[in-house]
Order: C-alpha cells, then sequence, then structure tokens
C-alpha cells in the first residue's frame, strides 16, 4: 500500500480530552500518532467524520497541555479515529512543533562491524 500522507506519523501515547463542536462536555481518548496535520485516537465514544472538534492534548513533557481549538474527524473506525488540524493559531503551531521534536524517533548509531576495505 502506498502512503499518501502529507506529513510523517510519529507513534505517540498521550491522553488526550475533546469534545464535538455544539457540545461542552469533554471525552477522553488516547493519541496515538501525530504529525503536524493530525492525530489519530482511540476513544470509547463514538465519532462521525465531518464533526468538528476540540482537543486537550496532554503533553506533560510541555508541562502544560496543548489546545487544538479548531480540528475535524475525518475518519471513524472501530473505536478510532483520525483528525485533521484546522487554523492553528500560532501558539498552538509552536506547542505542536515542540512536542512533535520531543517524540519523533532519534536514529540508533550503526552497531554492526565495518565492512572489510
Amino acid at each position: 500500500m502506498i502512503e499518501c500522507r502529507e506529513h510523517q506519523r510519529i507513534p505517540v501515547e498521550l491522553q488526550v480530552f475533546f469534545s464535538t463542536i455544539g457540545n461542552t462536555e469533554l471525552r477522553e481518548g488516547t493519541m496515538y500518532d501525530i504529525s503536524p496535520g493530525g492525530c489519530a485516537v482511540t476513544s470509547m465514544i463514538t465519532v462521525a467524520p465531518g464533526t468538528g472538534v476540540k482537543l486537550l492534548i496532554r503533553a506533560t513533557d510541555l508541562g502544560s497541555p496543548i489546545t487544538i481549538h479548531s480540528a475535524q474527524i475525518r475518519w471513524a473506525s472501530h473505536g478510532e479515529f483520525g483528525v485533521e488540524f484546522m487554523n492553528l493559531t500560532e501558539l498552538d503551531r509552536s506547542r505542536l512543533g515542540r512536542l512533535l521534536h520531543i517524540a519523533a524517533p532519534r536514529p540508533t548509531p550503526y552497531q554492526g562491524s565495518p565492512a572489510a576495505a
């Protein structure tokens, strides 16, 4: 299968709270991947594609949560859903960038023996 995403997804395990547009009740889920353009979440709550949401990402490495004020559900299936971030503020974009930098996997040095010359 060919990957058509604009941004690479970074695997994470972060607590996330969300509310749908027009509903102030906070729901809970676990974010399992993230990119500059969106994320994927597992949750017991059923949501429909096209629904607007607001997210509060518990990023303990940053000291305080990240709020994504404008996002939209793009797909939903079997207790998981994908979110596209919309119209991020500069503060949200900056904090999201810091989280992505912290969460990005680091390359490991090559541990094999050098090839014979």
